[in-house]
């Protein structure tokens, strides 16, 4: 750890794992390019400290030294002199004593609220240099209310967090998220309110009614499976409820169609839910009738395919992927359906067939997968075969100018 004079003074941290070396700097060239010549510097500062062979106490072992020996009210007016200097440290000492306080509950939430609000504030567009800053911020409000999450404000925690989620999902649009910095908060606050509510324990109906349309409507991942992550906060009850709501919810959809529909994210959502109590329930019929509900796409024909084999149901498996080769013939096949087809049907001994699919599959959309298959089922012959109808589909096309001139190599 060092501090570099250049333009200005920069913290640069240098690391070495093995013959890896890493880091970070707070100067601009760092955060645009990478590696930088601070870093450079603290490296080589470190070889001649190393070549001396006098590494003493260094400047932060000196100062801890020092720290020890003033009394808690010196190093406390120390503290404070920095805080009212630098606002970061200010807002996070004022969560931190928000959080630790003992007071009124009502005024205990009342300034939390208010930390989250000046935290999650943008006042216009955040850039990336300025993304870091506002992250530390919002971290800080969350950090203050994880701690209430295991006390006895853990109720209180599970409604702060819910505001911190709901304020950082509105200032997301705001941030240059190229960082990242937005969802981890989002996962954040989430994690907070998991815990929150695994101490508190609240009403399991009001959970559920508060969880499920956040799981399905929400347009970020903060409660992605919620059911599966707050099963045991939710209990039976809750549970029951939240299957109550999901199938109340599946019954109003309209059916599926071939064309991408408004409400697409919000069934795959339902389906997920609703596959979660019937695999609890070992349901496997319930299972495949969700999978089947909409098979618009021949990787939905794949998806349910691939889910009947795993549950060792063989026939049901090529049925369904057979049925979706038949159901998108006319446009380009699926070369991963038409694999899964010929495998199976490979292994149930009827080489013919799965010959036959592959072979319809190549003369209209070739490519080396197909012929690597054609390869392993027909030898020799096959491959003669797919050579000659590939000359044939060259020279039935248009000819190549001069400036489309281009050779073909067999690869493999």
């Amino acid at each position: 750890l060092a501090q570099v004079t250049g333009s200005e003074d920069y913290r640069t941290v240098l690391t070495k794992r093995g013959k890896k070396i890493g880091g970070e700097c707070s100067c601009p060239a760092f955060r645009d390019w990478g590696f930088c010549k601070h870093m450079v510097a603290t490296g080589l500062a470190a070889n001649d400290v190393a070549d001396d062979g006098q590494q003493g106490p260094s400047i932060l072992d000196r100062i801890r030294a020092h720290l020890k020996q003033k009394g808690v009210d010196s190093l406390v007016e120390m503290v404070v002199e920095l805080a009212e200097r630098d606002t970061a440290l200010f807002r996070k000492l004022d969560i931190a004593a928000t959080a630790s306080s003992a007071g009124d509950v009502k005024r205990l939430e009342k300034q939390l609220r208010r930390a989250i609000d000046v935290a999650t504030r943008t006042g216009g567009f955040v850039d990336y240099n300025e993304a870091d800053g506002w992250a530390d911020n919002v971290g800080a409000a969350l950090d203050a209310v994880a701690q209430l999450a295991g006390g006895q404000h853990a109720a209180l925690a599970t409604n702060l967090a819910l505001y911190a989620i709901d304020r950082i999902e509105d200032a997301i649009e705001e941030i240059d998220e190229s960082g990242g910095h937005g969802n981890r908060l989002l996962e954040q606050a989430g994690d907070v309110h998991l815990a929150a509510c695994l101490a508190v324990m609240p009403d399991p109906v009001v959970l559920a009614r508060d969880l499920f349309p956040r799981q399905l409507y929400g347009q970020y991942d903060t409660f992605y499976r919620a059911v599966v992550r707050y099963d045991e906060a939710l209990g039976e009850a809750g549970l029951a409820e939240y299957r109550r709501l999901a199938i109340e919810a599946w019954e109003k959809l309209p059916p599926p169609t071939r064309k991408p529909e408004k409400n697409e994210n919000d069934a795959s959502v339902l389906v997920d839910i609703l596959d979660f109590f019937a695999e609890r329930d070992g349901d496997v019929e319930a299972r495949i009738a969700l999978r089947s509900w909409n098979l618009s796409t021949s990787s939905d024909y794949l998806t349910l395919a691939k889910f009947c084999l795993a549950e060792g149901r063989t026939a049901e498996a090529l049925r369904y992927a057979e049925e979706g080769l038949w159901m998108f013939e006319d446009g380009r096949p699926d070369e991963r359906l038409v694999l899964f087809v010929v495998d199976l049907l490979a292994k149930a001994g009827r080489k013919e067939d799965a010959a036959s699919a592959l072979w319809k599959a190549f003369e209209k959309a070739p490519s080396l997968d197909l012929y690597r298959q054609i390869r392993k089922l027909g030898g020799k012959a096959a491959c003669e075969r797919a050579l000659t109808h590939l000359e044939a589909k060259a020279a039935a096309s248009r000819p190549l100018t001069a400036e489309r001139d281009c050779d073909l190599t067999i690869i493999d």
